[in-house]
């Protein structure tokens, strides 16, 4: 299943990297954030994704 969720981290993005119902997180955004959804959802062990910082052509 593919779900595409919208909002800002603390609300949003804490919550969901830290659920255990949450199998994988794909991320595109700051490094900050990023490093913020790995710390959240290592002691769940679950697959994370990230594009992080910097601007792509």
């Amino acid at each position: 299943m593919f779900n595409l969720v919208q909002g800002d981290g603390p609300g949003v993005g804490v919550p969901l990297a830290g659920h255990a119902d949450v199998d994988m997180i794909s991320f595109t955004g700051s490094t900050r954030a990023g490093i913020d959804i790995a710390r959240n959802a290592a002691p769940t062990v679950k697959r994370v994704t990230q594009e992080l910082g910097g601007k792509s052509p």
